[in-house]
């Protein structure tokens, strides 16, 4: 390498060498306030949950209607629990039921045992089925009729699980949402303003879907037996209580907290 060579690297060096200074200066102002120093970390959050239920009365009601029929080989009784279904869901429409109102919720066919003593099952006497129907009762105010109306139709076998719901629980689910975001905001202003601060912007929000809590499902009793009508059998007219059911609804909301004092 030449002299004339050699001077012209030296003197590239000087110059490249306080530019790559400055550079690396000026990334650590960018990462900082502008003075060299970082930045402050993270702010401080409060995460609360709020709650807000809301209660209604019921405008639909669910019963679930049974049918038992005994025959000497499967087919036998399954044919006869067939027909009497059959029966009783073409009056059910004459009393204006819909299709979309009427569902078969469980069909079951079993042997039926002769047994000796030692109760060890000898030989198959027969056969059961037995299905149920679950009826959607959308003028509730016709739930005791329509159990009346279904005992003298030929329901020999259980009446039970009277389900009352809200059709359309939408306008009530929103109101109980406006509470569980007033509860949670009010929760979250009690505890940073005892704390000398404020709440900052809001970071994060989740929220859990509605949940129904209607009043148990009610049985037809009688006594303390569940009462199984036959359809010669006469009974009055039932008393319904529809009571109330409440809609509950959770979010979790996330805030910032400015700190309007020096100490907490």
């Amino acid at each position: 390498m030449n002299h004339h060579k050699l001077l012209q690297i030296l003197v590239l060096s000087f110059v490249l060498l306080p530019l790559a200074a400055s550079a690396s200066s000026s990334a650590t102002a960018c990462n900082g306030n502008g003075n060299g120093q970082l930045k402050d970390p993270s702010p401080a959050i409060i995460s609360v949950r709020g709650e807000g239920t809301v209660s209604a009365a019921p405008d639909t009601a669910a019963i679930t209607l049974g049918v038992t029929s005994d025959g000497k080989t499967a087919r036998d009784a399954l044919n006869q629990n067939n027909q009497e279904m059959d029966r009783i869901m073409k009056q059910l429409k004459l009393l204006h039921f819909q299709d979309k109102d009427l569902q078969t919720s469980s069909l079951r066919l079993h042997p039926r045992y002769n047994y000796d003593r030692q109760g060890e099952s000898e030989r198959v006497k027969g056969y059961r089925a037995s299905s149920h129907l679950t009826i959607r009762i959308r003028d509730i105010e016709k739930t005791g009729t329509v159990l009346d109306k279904a005992v003298s139709m030929g329901i020999n076998h259980v009446i039970d699980n009277i389900l009352f719901s809200i059709s359309d629980p939408k306008d009530i689910l929103q109101k109980a949402r406006r509470k569980a975001v007033h509860d949670a905001k009010t929760k979250a202003e009690t505890i940073v303003s005892e704390l000398g601060c404020r709440l900052g912007r809001i970071s994060c929000i989740s929220t859990e879907s509605g949940h129904c809590y209607p009043m148990p499902p009610m049985q037809m009793q009688h006594g303390s037996r569940s009462v199984g009508f036959s359809q010669h059998s006469t009974p009055p007219l039932p008393t319904i209580a529809m009571g109330e059911n409440s809609y509950k609804v959770s979010v979790d909301i996330t805030w910032e907290i400015i700190q309007t004092t020096s100490e907490i």
